[in-house]
């Protein structure tokens, strides 16, 4: 029984991020620079904090915890990276600031179709006791294309942020002094 209300309760989440999400892309109003930002960051942390605590149950495999905590720590320090190469002036709050934005976040295919396996995995890991199912081989077929995905929506966006920090000709002043 709580395994079926956890798997009922992440559904219910994952709804309710989708539903956010069309209701943003289909009505003007509701949209935000600041809401670009949130929206991510919340999947992360709800992604992040489930498969953190599944894996401390023993219900999700460490190593696909590492890879989405991994690739997900690497876009945050590659979103500052970017930010970063583009400040006209270097402060520390300068790298949370979103009212000055550089980049617009807009998630690749990569990062969509690796979101929506990454919630299967979850969904999967929490309802195979119920069906028997926690050693099933197409569980872990579906995990190991979770992280190979993960692995590779990871290549994807670290060869976006390069692509884009090498686009800055010109060093902003504050680091041209450090040459």
């Amino acid at each position: 029984a709580v395994i079926s209300t956890k798997s009922t309760g992440f559904g219910v989440a994952g709804i309710t991020d989708f539903l956010d999400g069309q209701i943003a892309r289909r009505w003007e109003s509701q949209r935000s620079l600041l809401g670009s930002i949130i929206d991510p960051i919340g999947d992360k942390m709800l992604m992040g904090l489930t498969t953190a605590a599944l894996w401390y149950t023993g219900a999700f495999p460490s190593w696909l915890v590492g890879i989405i905590l991994g690739r997900d720590i690497v876009l945050l320090l590659g979103g500052m990276a970017v930010k970063y190469s583009t400040l006209d002036k270097f402060s520390v709050r300068g790298l949370f600031t979103v009212t000055d934005a550089t980049l617009e976040v807009k998630p690749g295919w990569h990062g969509k179709v690796n979101m929506c396996l990454q919630i299967g995995a979850v969904f999967g890991c929490l309802a195979a006791p119920l069906a028997g199912m926690e050693n099933s081989e197409l569980l872990q077929a579906y995990l190991y294309c979770t992280g190979i995905m993960g692995l590779y929506s990871l290549l994807r966006y670290v060869a976006t942020y390069r692509q884009v920090i090498g686009k800055v000709k010109q060093k902003p002043d504050w680091l041209k002094d450090r040459d």
